[in-house]
C-alpha cells in the first residue's frame, strides 16, 4: 500500500517523474518470478500517458476501493460461472482474498497463478486463458 498511496509526480508537470513512479510500482506489486524489463514498463507507462493522463484518476480509484462494501452475500446469487484468476505472490491483494471470493461464489472455480504477483505477466497468459475458457466453456 505504501508504493501506491506515496506521493507521486503530476504526469502533466513531471512526465519523467511520474514516469520513473510506476516503474518504482510495478516493481513493488509485479510478478516477483516474472520480473518485467524496465524497458517495457517504461514502454507501457509512456503509452499509458499517450493515451490519457488524469491526475486525479488514480486518486478517485483507491477512494472508490477504499469505499467499498462487502459484497459476499451477492457473489452467493450468482448463477453463471466464474472464474477467479488471482496471483499468489500478490502483495496488493492477497491470494486469501481470491480464495475468499471463490468460497463465496457457489459457480467459481479458482486460478492461483504461483509467482504471479498484482500484474498480467505474458509468461502466464497460458494460464489467466485457461481460467477464462473454464468460464466459457461451462457457460
Amino acid at each position: 500500500m505504501a508504493a501506491l498511496t506515496r506521493p507521486r509526480p503530476d504526469a502533466t508537470v513531471d512526465r519523467e517523474g511520474a514516469i520513473r513512479s510506476r516503474i518504482e510500482t510495478d516493481h513493488v506489486i509485479g510478478s516477483p518470478a516474472y520480473p518485467i524489463p524496465d524497458a517495457q514498463l517504461r514502454a507501457d507507462a509512456e503509452g499509458d500517458l499517450d493515451r490519457s493522463i488524469h491526475p486525479t484518476g488514480f486518486s478517485r480509484q483507491y477512494a472508490a476501493i477504499l469505499a467499498t462494501r462487502d459484497r459476499r452475500a451477492e457473489l452467493k446469487t450468482l448463477k453463471m460461472p466464474v472464474s477467479v484468476i488471482h496471483g499468489i505472490e500478490d502483495p496488493l491483494v492477497p491470494v486469501e482474498g481470491g480464495r475468499d471470493t471463490a468460497a463465496n461464489c457457489p459457480t467459481a472455480n479458482l486460478f492461483e497463478i504461483g509467482g504471479m504477483g498484482h500484474n498480467f505477466p505474458v509468461e502466464v497468459y497460458g494460464q489467466i486463458l485457461d481460467g477464462i475458457e473454464d468460464a466459457v466453456a461451462r457457460a
